[in-house]
């Protein structure tokens, strides 16, 4: 019985499985730890301040840049 492999993978088999897996865990974890705030057009990670109002855990952690309205000449 052996523990190596019979035949060789070649690079871009083993590029291919890799991106794959990579992928397959990122989408899994962004969909297991994502957070929809109060307001619908907002997702962030958990663990990490809102950035519609820059709280964490009930207090304000972080300054939240609101937009200016754009002003075109004629």
């Amino acid at each position: 019985m052996t523990f190596a492999p019979t035949k060789k993978h070649s690079k871009t088999r083993s590029r291919r499985r890799t991106t794959n897996w990579i992928k397959l865990t990122a989408r899994k974890l962004q969909n297991r730890v994502n957070l929809q705030y109060e307001n619908g057009e907002a997702v962030a990670l958990a663990h990490f301040a809102s950035p519609v109002t820059g709280m964490y855990k009930g207090r304000k952690v972080v300054k939240v840049k609101t937009r200016k309205a754009k002003v075109s000449r004629i």
